[in-house]
């Protein structure tokens, strides 16, 4: 199997880095992404160890794709390549940020069992993507960033399993992925959670039952779409937006009709809660989208 390798690396999402690696349409390949946190320890870090904070796995070429087109990204399995992972707390940051009087830094160990934090508490392993995007349309944006090219979108449910769809603004796609986490709730109220490494391999093809001009992501049992703003209203504004939008495409159903499936189906749910920009998402079962979305065999 073909793989980015965890020293392929990239600061940001943009077309302008050459691709590490080049694949096709529908062929498995693993992206490997490296421990960003080991030498981070806090705002007073060093220029480098703030670099490598910076740091994700790509960009990778698809062959065959190309500007207008929907990717299909299958997340086919997340892992840990390590036993441990990092959890940071920062002063000021978060809602939580005045109850933290200086910036901690808390290794923790992977078992079976879970996430060992002490030895009273031990959280539920849940391994996940926080960051996954192509070359945005026009620029480049730094890797903590988001938008309709995905970046940084912070979605919990992005883990094995899953299909993240994103628009193609340039040839190759140039996926690129990073700032992985062993466990993370939705909200990551301390914009921090288990930080760490992980091995994930994909398979990507081009989607050809619909488009989509904004991150639309499916799990087992849900369809999402995503937004983002400056402030929590204004990142639900824009994930109600997408799913009305998405619904009456493929429905066929005007706005009305979409606004009521919403009100009776839709949960609103926290993506990144920690600082601004903030993201939102909306949520459906896959039942209102069963010609796009079937159920996935248990």
């Amino acid at each position: 199997m073909k793989r980015v390798t965890r020293d392929q690396l990239c600061t940001s999402f943009s077309a302008a880095h050459a691709p590490v690696l080049q694949v096709q349409l529908g062929e498995s390949f693993m992206m490997e992404t490296n421990d960003r946190f080991a030498t981070y320890e806090g705002p007073t870090s060093s220029p480098e160890a703030m670099e490598i904070l910076k740091t994700m796995a790509g960009p990778v070429y698809i062959e065959g794709v190309k500007p207008g087109d929907t990717l299909k990204i299958e997340v086919l399995d997340v892992t840990l390549p390590l036993d441990y992972g990092w959890i940071g707390a920062t002063p000021g940051r978060g809602p939580l940020g005045a109850r933290i009087p200086a910036f901690r830094k808390a290794r923790v160990q992977f078992t079976p069992a879970g996430v060992v934090f002490n030895e009273r508490v031990t959280l539920p392993l849940r391994p996940m993507l926080g960051r996954i995007g192509v070359a945005p349309q026009e620029g480049s944006k730094p890797s903590n960033d988001r938008g309709a090219f995905g970046g940084s979108m912070g979605n919990t449910q992005i883990t094995t399993g899953a299909t993240v769809y994103l628009p193609v603004f340039h040839a190759g796609g140039l996926l690129t992925i990073g700032d992985c986490h062993a466990a993370m709730g939705d909200g990551e109220v301390t914009a921090s959670a288990v930080e760490c490494a992980v091995d994930a391999t994909f398979r990507v093809t081009i989607e050809e039952r619909f488009t989509v001009r904004r991150p639309v992501v499916a799990t087992a049992t849900e369809v999402m779409t995503t937004g983002e703003g400056e402030t929590m209203e204004a990142a639900t504004h824009m994930a109600v937006q997408g799913m009305a939008d998405l619904l009456a495409d493929t429905l066929g159903i005007d706005d009305t009709e979409a606004a009521m499936v919403m009100a009776c189906a839709a949960d609103v749910r926290t993506g990144l809660a920690g600082n601004p920009p903030y993201t939102m998402r909306v949520v459906v079962p896959k039942s209102v989208l069963p010609h796009l979305f079937p159920a996935t065999p248990a």
